[in-house]
């Protein structure tokens, strides 16, 4: 069965609630509308505590953390190999090179782990295709190999060797003259009762008849006692030609081997691919093969589908955007320097959250979510809010989450409150941790730099030693993303009010942004509580009046 196309649904980095919420939704509704694909949301990065507290309280598994779009190996591999064991012959593995194409095949020891590899592109496996016959017993195979692999028939009772006999493939289609075998030698000749006789009385350690009818084979059989006999339907040409496929593979195998595992990203190994001559056997998490990665594969890693949602800014987005085939943007951001390839759909609309838009995609096609898709939805749209008294809320914001509030029977004041104490770290919150819990990064007039927002019920819990812990963790960002400036505001999601820092290392462009406040005390800002819609074009208003 063909496996179904994923097509990746992914929000910003630093996922918050609204991020997470309609990306796992999103790609619900999706797959309800187009149940041909499968649909894969995906978080860029650890969900803060309030994400994990809403999901869990919804009953819904949060969606994998993948930062990097760009195919792994065990995505675009071949994971219909087949391997042999160290005890099989040749001849499976022949059987496998030829009947499924494959350039190797992988050998697997007793525990499962791969052993060694079998290929005619190994320099290693040229001897096998130009072979000296007497060297063989003793070396790579037993006359007990050659019995089972050759499927021999018994021609007498006399029992194989207990254990391999150092000896020789000794040939003699006539009557045995000079160069006849000797003890522990197996003898491979035609049907002559007078050659297997004299065989038998030297010691040999085994007779191969080749050729004759059933009856001449008997005969000869007879003709021995102390030796096993046994019978080859075709000629000592063509027995002597298929001695290679009954040398166990693990006397034949190559040892010394790359193999590649399967979380590594296949850009990552294209290298390997190109200066090795085989197909490099993949490895799992504990070590066993998983599959089998080629040139083949590694040509043919189409771009991966994905659909964007709650951001619409490059620095935002997953890596590996750029090999990836956007095709839809689902937003209630400016729309921002994301560019695509070819025309796509985008639903950008001017609210509150963006699990919003999905709500009013899932009345749109003449669906309701679940009860339990209700909360998570109505959760992220409380967040993004602020329990519906931020400025970018909406009319629509209301209506839709009283709705999601009555489908999934919660109080909506009462929710609404619980969600937004979960997002509280102001006391205790390590402030490396907190200035990049819900940090974007923007570009504006050539100048590149950081807006970051932390939500807290108490603004009095932003005491002057807490400003000061932030304001060295925002310097430290600020210098490791090499931005001209970030800023954070400090918002009390119940006073409806903010103290904003930043971390500049002009001290005039600071200041101005500031309104010539001094940094390390910050400003308040009474009514500010918006990133998107207050923030933002406050600090672009600022940085279009400033000059050096």
């Amino acid at each position: 069965m063909k496996r179904s196309k994923v097509i990746f649904v992914a929000g910003h980095q630093r996922p918050d609630a609204d991020a997470a919420a309609s990306a796992c939704m999103a790609a619900r509704l999706k797959q309800r509308l187009d149940p041909a694909h499968r649909y894969q949301p995906i978080l860029l990065g650890a969900p803060n505590a309030q994400t994990t507290w809403l999901f869990a309280e919804a009953g819904i598994d949060l969606p994998p953390e993948r930062p990097d779009l760009r195919p792994t190996v065990g995505e675009v591999m071949n994971p219909r190999v087949t391997s042999v064991s160290h005890r099989a012959r040749l001849a499976d593995a022949h059987h496998l090179l030829q009947g499924h194409r494959f350039s190797i095949v992988p050998v697997l020891a007793d525990d499962g782990r791969v052993a060694g590899i079998l290929s005619p592109g190994l320099p290693q496996s040229q001897y096998l295709y130009h072979f000296n016959a007497e060297d063989f017993l003793g070396q790579l195979l037993d006359y007990a190999d050659v019995v089972h692999a050759l499927r021999l028939r018994r021609l007498n009772r006399c029992p194989l060797p207990a254990e391999a006999v150092p000896g020789s493939f000794v040939v003699a289609a006539a009557e045995l003259g000079a160069g006849a075998p000797g003890r522990g030698d197996v003898l491979i000749t035609g049907p002559s009762v007078g050659t297997v006789r004299a065989a038998a009385a030297a010691g040999v350690a085994g007779i191969i008849v080749c050729g004759g009818t059933e009856t001449e084979a008997r005969r000869c059989g007879r003709a021995a006692a102390q030796a096993p006999v046994h019978w080859f339907r075709g000629s000592i040409m063509a027995l002597v030609s298929g001695l290679p496929l009954a040398i166990p593979v693990r006397n034949a195998m190559v040892t010394d081997f790359h193999t590649v595992k399967a979380s590594q990203r296949a850009d990552q190994v294209i290298d390997l691919v190109a200066r090795t001559p085989y197909a490099l056997p993949v490895l799992d998490e504990a070590g066993r093969l998983a599959g089998l990665f080629s040139r083949r594969e590694a040509l043919q890693c189409p771009p991966r589908p994905l659909i964007l949602v709650d951001h619409f800014e490059r620095t935002q987005t997953v890596l590996g955007f750029e090999s990836a085939e956007v095709r839809e943007i689902i937003d209630h951001h400016r729309v921002g320097s994301i560019e695509t390839v070819h025309p796509v759909r985008v639903d950008c609309r001017p609210v509150g959250s963006t699990a919003t838009i999905i709500a009013c995609q899932f009345a749109e096609a003449g669906l309701k979510p679940a009860p339990a898709e209700a909360l998570l939805l109505l959760g992220a749209i409380i967040s993004d809010t602020l329990l519906l008294t931020s400025p970018t809320t909406t009319d629509t914001d209301r209506r839709v989450a009283a709705q999601l509030a009555r489908r999934a029977k919660r109080p909506l004041a009462d929710f609404g409150r619980e969600v937004l104490r979960r997002n509280d770290e102001l006391a205790d919150g390590e402030p490396a941790k907190l200035v990049v819990k819900d940090l974007k990064e923007f570009a504006h007039g050539g100048q590149r730099f950081a807006a970051a927002q932390i939500e807290t019920v108490d603004l009095g819990l932003l005491t002057a030693g807490r400003k000061a812990a932030l304001l060295a963790a925002l310097d430290g960002v600020r210098a490791r993303l090499g931005v001209a400036f970030a800023a954070l505001i400090v918002t009390d999601v119940f006073r409806g009010e903010s103290c904003l820092l930043v971390s500049d290392p002009v001290a005039a462009r600071a200041d101005w942004l500031l309104e010539h406040a001094p940094v390390a005390e910050g400003r308040m800002h009474p009514g500010m509580v918006s990133r998107k819609k207050q923030l933002l074009p406050f600090l672009f208003h600022r940085l279009d009046r400033y000059r050096d």
